[in-house]
Order: structure tokens, then sequence, then C-alpha cells
């Protein structure tokens, strides 16, 4: 079976709407679980994909203890990014 994939959205979506898509589709909570396990191996285009799908607003990364001089910014998929979303994405 064939894991299902989706477009690009116009702009990435907020923390909230990420996690919210994922706990609302089933689908999307595989397909981003299937970038994130590739992304994790150093595949630059799974990476690429969640970045266009998921950059969380500068009050989200506040609530998280994040700012954006933060090293650990979340603007690009870096381990922090990657973190966040295998929080939220777990399968």
């Amino acid at each position: 079976m064939t894991a299902k994939t989706f477009p690009r959205p116009s702009k990435p979506r907020s923390f909230k709407k990420f996690v919210k898509k994922i706990i609302t589709d089933p689908d999307f909570a595989k397909f981003v679980h299937g970038q994130l396990r590739k992304a994790r191996k150093g595949d630059a285009a799974a990476a690429a994909t969640l970045a266009a799908h998921f950059h969380p607003q500068p009050s989200e990364l506040s609530a998280l203890n994040l700012t954006e001089s933060s090293p650990a910014r979340c603007h690009n998929t870096n381990p922090t990014t990657l973190n966040i979303i295998g929080f939220v994405a777990h399968v």
C-alpha cells in the first residue's frame, strides 16, 4: 500500500494548525511521520517537505521557550524542528 502524499500548502502551517491537522487527519499524520523518519536520516527533500508544511509563529516559539534569535529556532527544518514535529506526529 502506497502512503498518501500531500501537496505543499500555499504557506506553512503554524504549530496549532499543524497539530490540529495531524489530530484530525490520520493520513496526514502518517505522511508527516514518514517524512520525519526520512528527514532524521538526512533526507534533504523530506526535510524541505516538512519545512513547507510547518513554520511555528513567533508567539508559539515563545510559548515553547524558544526565541527568533535562539540557535534552536525553528525557521528551517533543523533538529529542534524535527523534535517538535516528532512530539506531535507520533503514530
